[in-house]
């Protein structure tokens, strides 16, 4: 940087200090981990510069990044050309850098200021009175700044200061808020990666397991024994199987996306009272089933979730001595499952967010049944893939889930 006269010492030393910030690595890194370099103009930094503009009367408003090497203009309000176009303005001519030690710049009369009356830039940029306040981040360092520009000799106030100094915040609310959103994305794609690689590594032992099991039971057909345990064996490999399946699927809904579902006329009847003989073996007469004879176009092994997710629930959580109700309604163009049971209430606010995945309920979590939260999610998450949706309704005695499924998911 050539300075057009003699620094005093004061402000040689703070020009010394920041061209050593200049070149910080963690400042760099931080100014490219905003995103925001070189990214073009930004519609929610350039409303806070008009609003700076409007609020100050200033023909010009900028919010910068200061980078090694130039100056980027990510927002702006007056901005002239050519650097309204390029959006950028070579290192060696900024002021803003005189800010990176995280001291503000404001003068009312550049031309009385040690620092800008022999800056290259305050003559051709017309500078008069400015401000100008460093955006720091939560680490402490200066990524940019935003500042106010004007021609003519003024003293800014302490309300112009002040509004300043709050929209600057503003900018920074907005940089943090961004950066979350990015290490959200960051740590969804880690997270799908993780799940994705460890589902296909147990599935790999698993369906050699099973493989192997059911070799076994054709070398040892007629003996009733050594069947007995291969069908158990078979039994909870299977269901291991569903429950990897669960844990894919939860990661898929988590991160946005719709299960896979295999669309093909079902009867929805026959799949319950199979779901139930099933769970009728272990939780001898605890279910009412009434249903209609109906055929809708679903994923029969996605109904045949829902209907094992919301039955064996509410045999865990429900009165022991009240049956489960399940029944099935036929509306115009749509199916409803209802699976009722007796007992404790889930609370309101529980109810808000008991769909999301991981999520248990406040009475769940403090019984001492375990569970991982991921039922009812997968629940919701099958019942959208047909273009349904789940509800439920908690009283003081009585919880009734309804999955809402179009008789037809191809007009949804």
């Amino acid at each position: 940087m050539q300075f057009s006269g003699v620094l005093d010492a004061t402000t040689l030393k703070r020009t010394q200090s920041c061209n050593q910030r200049l070149v910080d690595p963690a400042r760099l890194k931080a100014v490219n981990d905003t995103g925001l370099m070189d990214a073009g103009r930004q519609a929610a930094f350039d409303r806070l510069a008009q609003l700076a503009a409007k609020i100050l009367d200033a023909p010009l408003t900028i919010v910068s990044l200061v980078g090694a090497d130039k100056q980027y203009f990510v927002a702006d309000y007056g901005l002239p050309s050519p650097f309204k176009e390029s959006r950028e303005l070579p290192i060696d001519s900024s002021i803003c850098r005189y800010t990176l030690e995280g001291e503000s710049i404001i003068s009312s009369n550049a031309l009385g200021d040690p620092l800008l009356k022999f800056h290259p830039s305050t003559g051709p940029w017309g500078i008069v009175a400015l401000i100008v306040i460093p955006l720091i981040n939560i680490d402490g360092h200066v990524l940019g700044t935003f500042c106010a520009i004007d021609s003519k000799e003024r003293e800014w106030s302490e309300y112009e200061i002040g509004v300043m100094q709050e929209l600057t915040l503003s900018v920074m609310t907005e940089i943090n808020l961004r950066d979350q959103l990015l290490k959200l994305k960051a740590e969804q794609n880690l997270r799908e990666m993780f799940v994705a690689a460890l589902t296909h590594d147990l599935r790999t032992p698993l369906s050699v397991s099973k493989l192997s099991a059911q070799l076994l039971a054709l070398k040892f057909a007629g003996q009733e024994e050594a069947q007995s345990i291969l069908s158990r064996l078979d039994r909870n490999l299977t269901h291991v199987d569903r429950m990897i399946q669960d844990l894919l699927d939860a990661s898929h809904i988590k991160s946005g996306k719709l299960i896979a579902v295999q669309m093909m006329e079902c009867d929805p009847r026959q799949i319950a009272e199979d779901v139930i003989d099933e769970l009728t073996a272990i939780h001898s007469g605890r279910f009412e089933l009434e249903t209609i004879n109906i055929r809708i176009t679903a994923d029969p092994a996605g109904l045949r979730r829902i209907i094992e997710n919301l039955a064996a629930n509410a045999i865990k959580y429900g009165n022991p001595d009240v049956p489960v109700r399940i029944s099935l309604v036929k509306h115009e163009d749509r199916v409803e499952l209802k699976v009722e049971n007796k007992g404790d209430p889930i609370s309101e606010e529980d109810q808000r967010t008991i769909f999301e995945p991981f999520h248990r309920a406040t009475s769940a979590i403090q019984s001492t049944r375990k569970g991982w939260g991921l039922g009812l999610s997968l629940v919701r998450g099958i019942a959208r893939a047909h273009g349904g949706d789940v509800a439920v309704y908690s009283s003081a005695d009585t919880t009734c889930f309804t999955v809402t499924l179009p008789l037809n998911p191809a007009l949804n």
